[in-house]
Order: C-alpha cells, then sequence, then structure tokens
C-alpha cells in the first residue's frame, strides 16, 4: 500500500471510536493505518535528570502499550497497521510523520470528556497551517463520528 492514513492519539478506552474510524477508513480506501503517539516530557525540565529521563522512559513504555492495543484492534479488521511513537510537541512532530510517510490523510479527534488540549479550535488552526502546507486531507471525528473533512 502506497497511501497511508495517519491517527495521532492518546490510547485508552476514549480514543476507541476515533482509532476504529481510522480503522475503518483505512478498510474502505485499502489503504494502511499509522498510530502516532506522541510524548512530551519538557514540562519536567526542572526536575532532576535522572528523574526526567526515568519518567520519560515510563510514559514510552505507556505509550507503546497504547499503539500495541490501537494496532491489535486494526490487525483484528484486516488493516494493515504500523505505529510510532515520537518525542516532542504535537504539532511539529505531526508535520514530521506527515514528510516523512506517505500519508494521504490524517485523522484527527478533539480530546474526549472536553481534557486535553485537543480542541475544535486548535484542530481547526492545526488543519489551516499543516493542511495547506502539506497538500494532505484531514478528517475531523468526535467520538468516532466524522463532523468535518478538510481537502487541499
Amino acid at each position: 500500500m502506497s497511501k497511508m492514513i495517519l491517527c495521532p492519539t492518546r490510547g485508552g478506552k476514549d480514543s476507541y471510536p476515533n482509532q476504529d474510524r481510522a480503522i475503518a477508513l483505512a478498510k474502505e480506501r485499502g489503504a494502511a493505518v499509522l498510530f502516532l503517539y506522541i510524548t512530551n516530557v519538557e514540562f519536567l525540565d526542572l526536575t532532576a535528570s535522572p528523574k526526567l529521563i526515568d519518567i520519560e522512559d515510563r510514559m514510552d513504555e505507556m505509550g507503546e502499550f497504547l499503539l500495541a492495543m490501537a494496532q491489535e484492534r486494526a490487525e483484528a479488521a484486516n488493516v494493515e497497521v504500523s505505529t510510532l511513537l515520537k518525542h516532542g510537541h504535537f504539532r511539529e512532530a505531526l508535520i514530521e510523520v506527515i514528510e516523512e510517510f506517505p500519508i494521504a490523510t490524517v485523522v484527527l479527534g478533539s480530546s474526549a470528556g472536553g481534557t486535553g488540549l485537543v480542541t475544535k479550535q486548535y484542530i481547526e488552526e492545526l488543519v489551516d497551517e499543516i493542511g495547506g502546507k502539506t497538500g494532505v486531507e484531514f478528517i475531523v471525528v468526535d467520538q468516532g463520528e466524522i463532523v468535518n473533512t478538510y481537502t487541499p
């Protein structure tokens, strides 16, 4: 498969509906899905270095576990799937992945239950900035339902 659907995820039960939508889209389009988990521990810069490394390792382990769960569900649906764990800021990491892989579509979901930073406004700003630069389609989902599609 040459084109992929990128699905950044925080993982966990609240992410399942949006992950399932990405899996369904991949199946419909005959595409692979790439689940992306991003850790950023810069907020801990004031802590002692050994603690920072330990916390980053723990967060990476959690991210790998959550990605493995998403991968299992995609494989159960007979969808080609890959996972990727990156470090850094969400926006920059997203651009790097779009540039590195043959991404045709990005499935973005707002944070469940009003938690986290991925608000509808943030998604709109992200899509405006990145969609125009990359020519990639963005599909915005909320609890697994498509809310908006942005095509270049």
